[in-house]
């Protein structure tokens, strides 16, 4: 088994580790589903062959997160720990081959003017680093400490030496019930699929796809898996999409012209707010909104309960008819038989996952009523066990 690269690539063998984990993940899933009530998704997913994207060997990471250590001559460095050491082992880094190269160029930058301003400076914990295609990067100071003037005049005149050293960049700084922003909080970034760029307003300190690369892959495999589902709908049928845990619309804008009507979901305040945000970006006008969890959209389409949230924003769920369901489940996929049998219901189901096991898991179940029609996976972390995964399932 080929080592994990933390902080380093190694673009020559990069096609072998991409190899060794799809083989891993692709045998993985087929060893869940080797059981005797399993046979029907076995031989779907032996019929099949996984399509597979790759990732660029180098510079592929759109976002990363770095601790600070602060040296007795006032130096700082990057700093990443070893998985799993005890105590915690320092790895030292002064460039980053995995990330953007404006990224590394940011990094290089603060290093540099950073120790200029003592009050920026102090206390300074961790920076994180998030970018977009075209180079403008958001840089998040974190700091142990509340902030108080002159950090903010020092901020500024740091953001401006980072500008005249040719970093596109914002500055934003979080301490314990504070956040100051010099700049903006967000890139704007944009995807090329195969129905068009796809623009997307992506918040620092929020959920984004981190490989524009992958990203780009998987919308289009999402597209394709849309487009064969409707071209079985009969004409004049209603084709509404629903979708699970849209997070800030990555998937929900790109599908949406392929649908008469959309109706997503998602919990939390800012990745709602920045979905509705990138639906006016890419002016798309049949998408629905709801903050509602799985349990929640079950209860209402099942009329357990009304809500006034689906009432406030004049969604009727009894108007839609949903010929397909996108999920893009947390890491921990679906979990419990409610959330699987809910899933199961819909004739036809995109699913997006970044967990390999329980993906896995989550086929045992679902491939009982679902044939597994394809399977794709998209390398997000190059050198790294994990690995994103796309299947499209379609009831027997």
């Amino acid at each position: 088994m080929l080592p994990t690269l933390l902080t380093t690539t190694d673009k020559d063998r990069y096609q072998d580790y991409l190899d060794e984990k799809i083989e891993r993940v692709f045998n993985l899933i087929k060893g869940t589903l080797a059981t005797e009530d399993n046979a029907l998704g076995l031989n779907d997913l032996n019929a099949l062959t996984p399509e597979v994207h790759p990732s660029l060997p180098e510079h592929y990471r759109m976002r990363c997160e770095f601790a600070i250590f602060h040296h007795e001559d006032g130096q700082i460095d990057y700093v990443m720990f070893e998985p799993g050491s005890k105590p915690r082992k320092m790895i030292f880094i002064k460039d980053f081959p995995g990330c953007t190269v404006s990224i590394n160029q940011a990094m290089t930058a603060l290093r540099e003017h950073v120790i200029k301003y003592p009050e920026v400076k102090h206390k300074l914990f961790g920076a994180d680093f998030l970018c977009n295609t075209k180079g403008d990067v958001v840089i998040s100071l974190n700091y142990h400490k509340k902030l108080v003037d002159p950090f903010t005049d020092e901020a500024h005149k740091l953001r401006e030496d980072l500008k005249a050293a040719g970093i596109s960049c914002s500055l934003v700084a979080h301490a314990r019930k504070q956040k100051i922003t010099i700049g903006d909080d967000f890139v704007i970034e944009t995807i090329p699929t195969v129905r068009g760029d796809i623009k997307l307003k992506q918040v620092e300190g929020t959920f984004s796809q981190p490989n524009a690369t992958a990203c780009s892959a998987m919308l289009n495999f999402a597209i394709s898996c849309a487009k064969s589902i409707m071209k079985d709908v009969p004409a004049g049928q209603k084709r509404d999409l629903i979708e699970l845990y849209c997070g800030s619309g990555t998937f929900t804008v790109t599908l949406a012209p392929l649908f008469d009507k959309v109706f997503a979901t998602e919990v939390a305040r800012v990745p709602t707010e920045t979905a509705i945000f990138n639906m006016k970006l890419n002016e798309i006008e049949n998408i629905k909104l709801a903050r509602l969890s799985a349990l929640e959209v079950t209860e209402a389409l099942n009329h357990v309960r009304t809500f006034r949230r689906l009432n406030e924003l004049d969604i009727n769920l009894d108007e839609y008819s949903f010929s397909t369901l996108l999920i893009d489940p947390p890491r921990a996929g679906l979990q419990d038989e409610e959330a699987l049998k809910f899933t199961a219901q819909y004739d036809n189901v995109i699913y997006i996952s970044c967990g390999p096991e329980s993906l896995a898991s989550d086929l045992k179940y679902l491939s009982k009523t679902h044939k597994i029609a394809r399977v794709a996976f998209f390398d997000q972390f190059p050198y790294t066990n994990h690995l994103e995964s796309g299947v499209l399932l379609v009831r027997r």
